[in-house]
């Protein structure tokens, strides 16, 4: 091997998947930008913004104390590292470069790699290089709505082989980190939008997703669509894993809705994405594009109120998203799960949490940082008093309340949009599923095919988190020199 740079994926046996619309490099692209928005490096940052009058008695420790933003999100300086942090815990933490130095920012950072091993552990991320320039776009990591809200990216890359290929346009979103990410998991309400409900009142999606979407696209659909116009884009592909994932799968519905509506003139002149059907040389703009989601580790998102079986056809625009959706899920990972397939949360409830020990669960939160060990550790105690002495090792109780509760019914009427490609522990080839039939059939495993999937018990933590990561990580980007 050169010494010069070589970039490759995670895994020198890597198994790949066959999604039509998406090869190999295109397919570690996507993956990137995911570990991309997960960089710490990226992260909003606070710092006290001390106040003469003010009552503090020592600097950071009183939570009415003045903070300012130090860093929007979004950027670096150059020259930064990862390096243990001794003040913060020995935790591994991003240092920025020196004052000064070169700031890199919005779609810039794509450019750029701050990937570092310390401790046997990589972190950061890499740089598209491989696959193309990112030479456009922007990127918005909410400043002081962070918490609240994932961090989004728009970016115009051109690939290498830029004579045959057009630029491509990826918008992405990042998963779950914060405890307001994990809290809009779970707000499952499920939602009509007028986004499309002028196409079709027969789906719902996840309510704190569609909400989510509705502020990226409020605030940022025109910059969107002017970058389509602007670099003539011919191929769109929505991404994100886990959180991210779902959120892309809400937006490339509403996508589709919003495309629809503006075809028959019904969104009005101010909608950016009527500009994609403004007529152009007697040809409109917006048939030219192909629009493609491909996520990793994604919930299930909408729920289909007309009658979902092989001899019933679904609306147009559904039709359309299932055949251009594609879900990426590897083995017992319980986030594409646990909404609308009750036989495996069934199995999460009866089997797996009575059986995790209580100092394997309490090592787990005390490795969190200390915001995400301030809700953990009371809902860790709950479900000691609740499963020690109410369920007697078993779920019982809280299948019943679920059922009783009618949480259950509403969380089984949620499905995946289109293709879940999807890999068996130890096997050598993904298998595409599509209908909610076949996906089930696979997926939606209960007792005995449970405990299989999910290997031995003192592994069960660790073979979940494995899962969930392992959806995206193996087709990241890697620069095999440092």
């Amino acid at each position: 091997m050169s010494a010069a740079k070589k970039q490759k994926t995670d895994e020198e046996n890597v198994v790949w998947p066959e999604i039509k619309g998406v090869d190999k490099p295109l397919l570690s692209t996507l993956a990137t930008v995911c570990a991309k928005l997960y960089d710490e490096a990226l992260y909003a940052a606070w710092e006290p913004n001390p106040n003469p009058g003010a009552w503090k008695p020592e600097v950071g420790n009183a939570l009415d104390e003045p903070y300012k933003l130090s860093k929007t999100g979004g950027q670096y300086n150059e020259g930064g590292e990862y390096e243990k942090d001794k003040a913060n815990g020995e935790n591994v933490v991003f240092k920025n470069g020196p004052k000064g130095a070169l700031v890199i920012e919005e779609f810039k950072v794509f450019n750029h790699s701050t990937r570092k091993q310390i401790g046997g552990k990589w972190h950061g991320a890499e740089s598209l290089a491989s696959y193309g320039t990112v030479i456009d776009g922007f990127t918005d990591f909410h400043g002081e709505d962070q918490a609240a809200l994932p961090p989004f990216a728009a970016l115009i890359v051109q690939p290498k082989d830029n004579k045959t290929e057009a630029p491509i346009l990826i918008l992405a979103w990042r998963g779950s980190i914060t405890v307001l990410d994990w809290i809009n998991d779970v707000a499952l309400s499920p939602t009509l939008s007028s986004r499309w409900s002028g196409v079709t009142k027969e789906i719902r999606a996840h309510g704190a997703y569609t909400n989510i979407v509705e502020n990226t696209f409020s605030v940022h659909e025109h910059a969107i669509v002017d970058l389509i116009i602007q670099h003539k884009v011919e191929r769109a592909f929505l991404t994100g894993h886990s959180l991210g994932g779902g959120i892309a799968n809400v937006a490339h519905l509403v996508v589709r809705g919003q495309l629809a509506l503006a075809q028959t003139d019904d969104l009005g002149k101010n909608s950016a994405w009527a500009k994609l059907y403004a007529a152009k040389n007697g040809a409109w703009l917006g048939d030219k594009i192909t629009w493609l989601s491909c996520t990793f580790a994604s919930p299930q998102t909408i729920v289909r109120k007309y009658l979902y079986d092989h001899e019933n056809k679904p609306p147009c625009l559904v039709a359309d998203l299932d055949a251009s959706s594609y879900n990426i899920v590897y083995g017992c990972d319980a986030v594409p799960r646990v909404l609308g397939m009750l036989k495996y949360l069934g199995g999460i409830l009866e089997i797996v949490v009575p059986e995790i020990p209580n100092d394997e669960l309490e090592k787990k939160v005390e490795d969190r940082p200390f915001f995400e060990r301030l809700f953990l550790f009371p809902g860790l105690k709950v479900v000691d008093l609740f499963l020690k002495k109410k369920l007697d090792g078993a779920g019982v109780t809280a299948v019943e309340f679920l059922k009783k509760n009618g949480m259950s019914e509403v969380a089984g009427q949620f499905t995946h949009t289109g293709n879940i490609v999807y890999l068996a522990p130890e096997a050598k080839l993904y298998v595409n599923l599509l209908g909610k039939d076949d996906i089930h059939k696979v997926l939606d495993v209960g007792g005995e095919d449970f405990k299989t999937l999910l290997g031995e018990q003192k592994d069960y933590l660790k073979s979940l988190a494995y899962a969930h990561g392992h959806s995206y990580k193996p087709f990241v980007f890697r620069d095999v020199a440092k």
